[in-house]
């Protein structure tokens, strides 16, 4: 099983009216996906969350905006969109009815190791929090889309092994543009307000120790009815969910560096391993030593 492969599949559990696209797998750590879709309030998934690997979206249309640890982002045709591993995001509809045209991206770093070098994805790693950008000139950018809208016409398909061929050099062109061209980040479109920022911060920091919405609030002096629907208003979750995926985020760093899984558990504070466990795999469709398995798997 490959890491990548587990998360699709999961995704499509997880969102069954995700049923207009297809992501395409190209090599072991890369999927593609053309996605076009009618939303409307009502119908717009949008819920907080994180992913252990890089995502990047190329805008074509809509009026969504981006929300990546606290930034706002509302990008136009052609604006690259880079939520890095671990980062918790989401994106929200702006009107009551919008079509929503977008290239995604889900990638690790190693996803071109097969060439040599680690060249086409260097520029990935110099945004650590996420961030909206375009490329420098209108030369690339229309160079841009027009290899994306190539690279969906070849998936229309049944593919060739020489088409399989075309896919990849398309993949390979569309990230040399994007690494060799990228213009520097635009700035945020706007900030979630100060107040629901100082909640999600103050968890972020003592995710380990809290063991309530109580504590919370009793920091803050709100109720905890008030802390609850504050945090779902602006982030469409629970605190109780968001805490448990921050724990889960921080120990998929922790395993990676071969720490015992008893002394993980405890320092992202589970109070037993068979809780952190059962948690970690609600999180992930897999247990932690699955996980360890199949990132190595990645990195091999």
């Amino acid at each position: 099983m490959e890491l990548l492969s587990h998360y699709l599949e999961q995704q499509k559990k997880q969102h069954p009216e995700i049923i207009n696209w297809k992501n395409h797998i190209v090599g072991d750590n890369l999927s593609y996906s053309f996605r076009e879709t009618l939303y409307t309030r009502g119908t717009y998934p949008s819920n907080l969350h994180y992913h252990d690997y890089y995502e990047l979206v190329i805008f074509e249309e809509g009026d969504i905006n981006y929300i990546c640890e606290g930034g706002v982002y509302h990008p136009k045709y052609g604006d690259i969109v880079l939520i890095p591993p671990g980062k918790f995001h989401m994106s929200t509809i702006n009107c009551e009815s919008t079509l929503y045209k977008r290239h995604v991206f889900y990638l690790y770093p190693s996803a071109f190791n097969f060439i040599g070098h680690n060249e086409l994805t260097s520029f990935l790693s110099n945004e650590k929090n996420g961030e909206i950008f375009t490329l420098a000139s209108m030369d690339s950018r229309q160079a841009l889309m027009s290899l994306l809208q190539d690279l969906k016409k070849t998936f229309d398909g049944a593919l060739s092994s020489l088409e399989e061929a075309l896919v990849l050099a398309y993949v390979i062109n569309v990230f040399y543009l994007m690494n060799k061209d990228k213009a520097l980040g635009k700035d945020k479109t706007s900030v979630l307000p100060e107040k629901i920022l100082a909640i999600k911060y103050y968890v972020d920091e003592n995710y380990s120790q809290i063991s309530s919405v109580t504590d919370i609030a009793e920091h803050f002096f709100y109720s905890r009815e008030y802390i609850s629907r504050l945090f779902r208003k602006y982030f469409d979750t629970t605190i109780s969910d968001y805490i448990m995926q921050r724990r889960i985020a921080k120990s998929q760093e922790l395993i990676l560096k071969d720490l015992p899984l008893i002394d993980i558990a405890y320092q992202i504070g589970f109070g037993s391993l068979s809780t952190f466990i059962r948690s970690f795999r609600s999180v992930t469709g897999v247990t932690p030593s699955e996980y360890r398995k199949l990132r190595e798997d990645v990195f091999s």
